[in-house]
């Protein structure tokens, strides 16, 4: 699974409860020893950490490990019901990789209802807790017209 070309670093989270923890041996991806966590304090401002991330990443090309309760094999992904995650996507640059990461009993097999605001995801990476699933969604083949 080549995800990562030409991707130089990562913007991570710290796994909490029901989320599924990427630091186990056989994740499929190199995370990167100088990644950006981004905080588990949901007060955190997500415009505020876009902003930091940018400023911190100006001259890479970072994915974005993103966590969800449930993710469709288009792109959707539902949260935790505050949008924390789709307002700091919403800021950041298109060119970023967005990979969402889920227990496999958290893809449904059926289209998820998406919000207009809802940010999509690139990649979904799926676990059963020994192994990893790969798929690429395509929902953001092509760029926002300006």
């Amino acid at each position: 699974m080549n995800l990562l070309f030409p991707y130089d670093a990562s913007v991570i989270y710290l796994p909490m409860r029901g989320e599924i923890d990427y630091r186990h041996p056989a994740f499929p991806l190199t995370v990167f020893p100088d990644s950006l966590m981004l905080p588990s304090d949901q007060s955190a401002d997500p415009f505020v950490w876009a902003e930091t991330v940018k400023t911190r990443l100006a001259n890479k090309h970072p994915y974005i490990l993103i966590p969800g309760r449930a993710f469709d094999l288009s792109g959707t992904r539902h949260g935790k019901g505050g949008g924390w995650y789709d307002r700091f996507l919403s800021k950041v640059p298109w060119s970023w990789l967005r990979i969402g990461i889920a227990s496999r009993s958290q893809i449904s097999s059926s289209p998820l209802l998406k919000q207009v605001w809802d940010e999509p995801m690139d990649w979904i990476l799926s676990s059963d807790g020994l192994s990893w699933d790969a798929h690429e969604t395509q929902a953001r083949i092509h760029p926002p017209k300006s």
